[in-house]
């Protein structure tokens, strides 16, 4: 859209206007050299015959009162259009984008990412091919690795064939009254969605160079593990929970930590060299915390079926914007740093690690801070992690391209 104009008329702020209109009013006399306008690509108002883009829109002869500013600069200030709301979304989006040591995400093809592989129709062969990877015998070379961004066709099918799973066995519980079912049910429904979050994470693996047996012991050990050392901080640093802002902000601080920690049984594995893989494995870790968590939470509320059934699916569909994408982003800090170098306790400590840990026990604090109403903050959140983590994702590959054309070139 092309740019709107404002112009001042005295200390009064006039427009917006489009650009054919400014050179209208500059032929006939209604805009002079001293008038100070504005538009989008001006970082403050300004006289308009300074101006390159309007030096020969055919000014008449100078008169007089040009040699004089018609509004001292300094007043317009104040008179400056207030930003739309897409602009201060973008400028905070930049913000947090920078503290992450990350791009942008405007390039990013949001609609292929997420919906683009439900265009046709994915055979059973070929989502056995896509997990068929990872070892050493079927990690492709560098040189085959494919560029761009992905289009992840598995997770969708492994989301809808967990949730028909789902509906069979909640049949079972509401038809025919077979308790029976409630242990099936608590286990799908507390793992169903963190595990396919998981596995739209493999499929962007574009190096295919982690198999699903280091996801699955990420998910199920490295999920237990984190629990325990969550447990072991706790002890040392008691008073956090939910609902105030200081023990939600502490309960981020501990999960978060624990989980960062769980990530080390695989962190010296040399095979493992990109961004991507450390998001994969923190995701994989986040997934094992959080299904096994909700499952705690089910067996709590046991003694009541329909209370255990509603905390399952209010965590299923909270699931995509909670401890997945926050272990994710740390685990792509620490193996951003690692590379292909040994790992050193020291990496832990590296700024980028820092900066991406504080966000998520900021992201994982206030999900746990009574606001309201939560559904605003949760969905305010989610979109705030996906943000970064979708920004990790290009910055990842963007690596894996260098790296790409840098071998070719060797």
């Amino acid at each position: 859209m092309a740019d709107r104009w404002f112009y001042a008329v005295g200390e009064e702020r006039r427009g917006p206007v489009e650009k054919d209109e400014v050179l209208k009013m500059i032929a006939d006399g209604r805009l002079r050299r001293t008038t100070l306008v504005w538009t989008r690509s001006l970082t403050d108002w300004a006289p308009a015959g300074e101006l390159a883009e309007l030096k020969d829109a055919g000014w008449p002869a100078p008169r007089g009162e040009d040699t004089v500013p018609t509004v001292p600069k300094k007043k317009m200030a104040a008179a400056k259009p207030s930003p739309s709301a897409g602009q201060i979304l973008h400028g905070i989006g930049k913000k947090i984008s920078d503290f992450a040591d990350l791009p942008t995400i405007s390039r990013m093809p949001v609609r292929q990412i997420l919906i683009g592989g439900l265009s046709r129709a994915t055979k059973a062969e070929e989502m056995e091919e896509t997990f068929a990877v990872g070892t050493p015998s079927t990690t492709p070379p560098l040189s085959a690795v494919e560029d761009g961004w992905p289009t992840p066709r598995v997770f969708w099918r492994v989301l809808l064939g967990a949730i028909g799973t789902y509906l069979l066995l909640r049949i079972g519980i509401t038809e025919f009254k077979n308790p029976n079912f409630f242990p099936g049910l608590v286990v799908i429904g507390s793992f169903v969605v963190p595990l396919a979050v998981v596995i739209l994470f493999f499929e962007l693996n574009t190096p295919r160079n982690v198999s699903v047996y280091q996801v699955g012991k990420l998910l199920l050990l490295g999920g237990a593990l984190s629990l325990i050392l969550t447990s072991v901080l706790l002890k040392v640093l008691p008073g956090s929970g939910a609902g105030d802002l200081l023990p939600a902000m502490l309960t981020g601080v501990l999960e978060e930590t624990g989980k960062a920690l769980a990530l080390l049984i695989v962190v010296g594995n040399m095979r493992y060299r990109w961004q991507l893989n450390g998001l994969l494995l923190g995701a994989a870790v986040g997934a094992g915390f959080a299904g096994f968590e909700s499952a705690g939470y089910a067996f709590n509320l046991a003694s009541s079926v329909d209370e255990a059934l509603t905390m399952i699916h209010l965590r299923g569909i909270l699931a995509p914007g909670g401890h997945v994408i926050w272990t994710a982003m740390i685990g792509s800090a620490i193996w951003k740093v690692k590379g292909d170098k040994p790992f050193q306790f020291g990496m832990l400590l590296a700024p980028v690690v820092i900066r991406r840990w504080v966000i998520a026990v900021v992201l994982h604090g206030l999900w746990d801070t009574a606001i309201r109403p939560p559904w605003i903050k949760w969905v305010v959140l989610s979109v705030a992690g996906w943000y970064i983590v979708l920004g990790i994702v290009t910055q990842a590959l963007d690596e894996v391209a260098a790296a790409k054309k840098k071998a070719a070139a060797a």
